[in-house]
C-alpha cells in the first residue's frame, strides 16, 4: 500500500523534547554545588536540600535517564536524515564527519578550553579541582580526539558531561559502517545490537548505554516508516499516545506513591533466598530504568514523531530550546565552576548555591548565553568548517542545516 503520507522536513517536537531533555540534565547536576571539598560522593549530601525538591525530586533523583533520549533521538533522526544517503553513496565518509564534527567541535573545544582554565584556578586557590578529577595533558589529548570516553580514559576529565558527545562520535563510525555496506534495513542485525549495547554496558557503561539506546532509536524510526506506508497512522496514533500517556502516569504513580517497589522488596526475599534489601533495591532501579528507556522513551517519541507528521510541521519556534541544547548542555558546567570561583573570591558562602534564587539566577544567564553562543558562533563556526573541509553542494544544503541531537 502506498503511504500518503511523508516525513516532515524537520522534527520540531522532537527539537523541544532534546532542550527539555539538556535541562533536566543540568538540574540533575545542580548536585555538584552540595559536595563538601568539590568531591564527589555516593550519597554524599542529603538530596532534599536541592530547590524546589518537592517539584524536582523525580529529575534530581533519576534526570540522568534523560542521556538515554539524547542517544535514543539520534539513532532515530541519524537512521531519517543519513542511512540511505549513505548506503546509495550520496554523502561520503568525508562529508559526513565534516557535518557532524562542524556541528559538535566548535563549542566543544571552546568549552574544554574554558574548563580547562577555570579548573586551573580552581586548583590554584582551593588546592582542588571542582568535581572533576582528571584535568591533566594525557586526558586533554583525549578530549581534542573526542575519545575521552573510549575505555582510554582513567575516569571523568574535563568538561565531563561531553562525554555523551565522545560516545556519539563514536557511534557515528559504527553507524556509517552499517550504512556503507547497505545494512541500514537489516532489522535483525539492529535487535542484535541493542543485546550488544547491554553486554558493552556491564563491562562500560558509557558506551553500552549509547549503544543501547541509539540503536532502539533506529528501530522506532522504521516502525514509524512502517506506519506511514501503510497508513496506519490515523488508526493506530490515537493509542499509541494513549498507552503513552498511561506509561507516564504510572511511572509518576510509582515514583510518588512505590506501590511496585514495596511488593518487589517484600517479593524478593522469598524468590532470591539470602538476598539482601541492597541487592533487592538495585534489581528493581534496574528494571525501573529498563522499563523507561524500552518502553517510555519510545514510545513518547513515536507519538510525537507521528503527531507531527499527522498534524503537519510546527511553528519554528519550538525548536529554539532544541538549536541550544547543545551549547547548554556542554557550557553549563564551565558555569558551575565559573559560579564557585566568583562566590569564593568574594567570601560568598557556599550555601547560597542551596538557594532556589541562585537555581534561577543560573538560568537566566545560561539560557541566554546558549542561545547566543548557538546564533553567533555556533552556526557561523559550523558554515566555515563545511565550506572550508565539506565542498558541500547546494543539493546537500537541507543535509548540512538539519539539526541533529547530540
Amino acid at each position: 500500500m502506498t503511504s500518503n503520507q511523508s516525513p516532515p522536513s524537520h522534527f520540531y517536537t522532537l527539537d523541544s523534547i532534546r532542550g527539555i531533555a539538556a535541562i533536566i540534565v543540568i538540574l540533575n547536576h545542580w548536585e555538584f554545588f552540595y559536595y563538601a571539598n568539590d568531591t564527589w560522593v555516593h550519597n554524599g549530601f542529603d538530596k532534599t536540600a536541592l530547590p524546589f525538591y518537592p517539584y524536582l525530586s523525580a529529575i534530581y533523583n533519576n534526570g540522568v535517564a534523560a542521556v538515554d533520549m539524547f542517544f535514543l533521538l539520534s539513532g532515530f533522526i541519524f537512521f531519517w536524515l543519513y542511512a540511505e544517503r549513505i548506503a546509495k553513496r550520496k554523502i561520503n565518509f568525508r562529508k559526513f564527519i565534516v557535518f557532524r564534527i562542524s556541528r559538535l567541535y566548535p563549542i566543544h573545544l571552546v568549552t574544554l578550553l574554558s574548563v580547562a582554565g577555570l579548573q586551573w584556578l580552581m586548583f590554584k586557590n582551593t588546592g582542588h579541582y571542582f568535581i572533576i578529577l582528571y584535568n591533566d595533558s594525557y586526558h586533554f589529548i583525549l578530549n581534542l580526539l573526542f575519545m575521552q570516553n573510549w575505555g582510554f580514559e582513567k575516569g571523568a576529565s574535563f568538561n565531563g558531561p561531553s562525554w555523551s558527545a565522545s560516545v556519539e562520535v563514536f557511534l557515528y563510525f559504527i553507524f556509517f559502517i552499517i550504512c556503507y555496506l547497505k545494512l541500514q534495513n537489516k532489522k535483525w542485525l539492529l535487535f542484535l545490537l541493542i543485546p550488544v549495547g547491554v553486554f558493552l554496558q556491564y563491562y562500560y557503561t558509557l558506551i553500552g548505554k549509547g549503544m543501547y539506546s541509539f540503536f532502539l532509536g533506529a528501530l522506532v524510526y522504521y516502525l514509524y516508516v512502517w506506519m506511514l506506508k501503510e497508513n496506519r497512522v490515523k488508526k493506530y496514533l490515537p493509542a499509541l499516545i494513549t498507552f503513552t500517556v498511561l506509561l507516564w502516569v504510572l511511572m509518576f504513580a510509582e515514583y510518588q506513591l512505590s506501590y511496585i517497589r514495596d511488593i518487589w522488596m517484600k517479593q524478593y526475599p522469598h524468590i532470591f533466598h539470602n538476598s539482601h534489601p541492597e541487592s533487592a533495591l538495585k534489581v528493581f532501579d534496574l528494571g525501573k530504568n529498563f522499563v523507561f528507556r524500552t518502553f517510555v522513551s519510545p514510545s513518547t517519541i513515536l507519538s510525537l514523531a507521528l503527531w507531527e507528521t499527522n498534524k503537519g510541521m510546527l511553528n519554528k519556534k519550538w525548536a529554539l530550546l532544541g538549536n541550544c541544547s547543545y551549547a547548554m548542555y556542554l557550557i553549563h558546567f564551565s558555569l558551575q565552576i565559573t559560579f564557585v570561583l566568583i562566590a569564593d573570591a568574594f567570601h560568598i558562602n557556599r550555601l547560597a548555591f542551596h538557594s532556589p534564587i541562585s537555581l534561577l539566577i543560573f538560568f537566566l544567564i545560561l539560557l541566554p548565553l546558549s542561545i547566543g553562543a548557538y546564533n553567533y558562533f555556533e552556526l557561523p563556526a559550523q558554515q566555515k568548517l563545511r565550506d572550508r573541509f565539506g565542498k558541500t553542494k547546494s543539493s546537500d544544503a537541507g543535509i548540512a542545516e538539519v539539526k541533529v541531537p547530540t
